[in-house]
């Protein structure tokens, strides 16, 4: 599931991982987890996957937290 080259490769973790930091990385962009998601799924990533990548990115200490106003905040 991490690196899946054997089937479509834009469902790997690390793929869709990257997709979502370039986004939370772009300054005009908005760090709301709603406006994250809509993005993404609008760019025809997976529910399941979606979620699957922001744990991960969690756990390897991308990600700091969600605060309270739904803002994805990513570690220093």
């Amino acid at each position: 599931m991490i690196v899946d080259f054997d089937n479509d490769p834009r469902n790997s973790i690390i793929y869709t991982s990257s997709i979502i930091l370039s986004y939370l990385k772009c300054e005009s962009n908005s760090k709301n987890l709603d406006d994250l998601c809509r993005y993404c799924l609008n760019g025809k990533m997976e529910y399941s996957i979606f979620f699957l990548s922001i744990d991960w990115m969690f756990l390897v200490g991308i990600i700091k937290e969600i605060n309270k106003r739904n803002e994805v905040v990513l570690c220093d």
